[in-house]
């Protein structure tokens, strides 16, 4: 139906029904029976990316509601759409997976992961830091968003073996601002042998972390700890422990293992990108991308007491942030 004219305008059709200003339930309602079939393909995004946003940061929202939301989202637009919506910076600045995890939306961050085959790097990013954000260590593992080399984990999968395995206790009663993080690194000799850089990320402390063991240019082995981007300064006391599984034959002793200690006027740890950035007083702070320990060979030995029998191996840091 025709609006009344006036004077020499032209007629104006009805506008549809305002979906800013109409409620989840209904929207998805609309999307279930086609309701809005008059709307173009931009506006249909739009419907579904109010319903998204109140999924994942409305203050009153059920759970239980969450996946037949999603679902009815989905099924409006085209899969490799949907996936493009859900990636896009497009709920004030960031992505719907951040605010869920931020918000700790595990119902939510379930339905929508599911629906991205594969996070672009952009994506990847932002989800990165919305786990550092939330503190979650076991989500930023679960999404596999650890930026490694690229060479380990198809070679990781190639040797059958399962992930590398992370736990982050925060203090573990030894005070505040401090944690304690146990690294389970697989295959280890194997997979450092064939690609000369094998790391572990882990989230701890409000930052992420790089636990790495490579070669470096000056031909020796090296371990190494590093902050990566995004993450704040950190001024790291305590030491990294590479546990023995074995001592010498025929000895009854506890295997001692090899202890990376820190030393207490140690440079501010910063991302790499960061040195000029931070400053004490006016005065440039000392500041390092990287905590750094030269190895010698054992790394290479296969009979060496800092690998369990599956080739595993097992490192402890125990690190009080000043």
């Amino acid at each position: 139906m025709m609006s009344q004219q006036c004077g020499d305008s032209k007629p104006v059709v009805n506008a549809p029904p305002s979906y800013t200003a109409t409620s989840t339930s209904t929207l998805v309602e609309s999307l279930q029976h086609r309701r809005f079939s008059f709307l173009s393909s931009g506006q249909t995004r739009n419907i579904v990316l109010s319903c998204i946003r109140d999924v994942v940061s409305a203050p009153d929202f059920t759970p239980s509601s969450v996946l037949p939301i999603i679902n009815a989202c989905a099924a409006a637009l085209s899969a490799a759409e949907f996936s493009d919506l859900l990636q896009a910076h497009n709920i004030e600045g960031h992505t719907a997976l951040y605010w869920a995890i931020v918000n700790e939306r595990q119902e939510a961050i379930s339905a929508l992961s599911g629906f991205i085959p594969k996070f672009s790097a952009a994506c990847s990013s932002d989800l990165r830091l919305a786990c550092m954000t939330a503190g979650d260590q076991a989500l930023f593992s679960q999404l596999n968003l650890g930026n490694l080399n690229s060479k380990d984990e198809p070679l990781r999968r190639s040797l059958g073996c399962s992930p590398d395995e992370v736990q982050v206790d925060p203090g573990d009663g030894l005070g505040e601002n401090q944690f304690i993080a146990r690294l389970l690194i697989r295959k280890f000799q194997k997979r450092l042998l064939t690609t000369k850089d094998v790391g572990v990320e882990f989230i701890a402390g409000g930052r992420i972390w790089l636990f790495r063991s490579s070669m470096k240019r000056d031909g020796r082995w090296h371990i190494s700890l590093s902050l990566a981007e995004l993450s704040l300064p950190a001024r790291p006391v305590g030491k990294i422990q590479i546990e023995a599984h074995r001592g010498k034959a025929g000895s009854a002793e506890t295997p001692s293992g090899l202890i990376l200690a820190y030393s207490k006027d140690t440079a501010m740890l910063v991302p790499s990108g960061m040195e000029k950035k931070y400053n004490l007083d006016g005065k440039k702070e000392r500041t390092c991308v990287s905590s750094d320990w030269m190895m010698t060979d054992w790394l290479m030995d296969k009979n060496t007491k800092y690998v369990d029998c599956d080739g595993t191996l097992h490192v402890k840091l125990e690190i009080a942030l000043n």
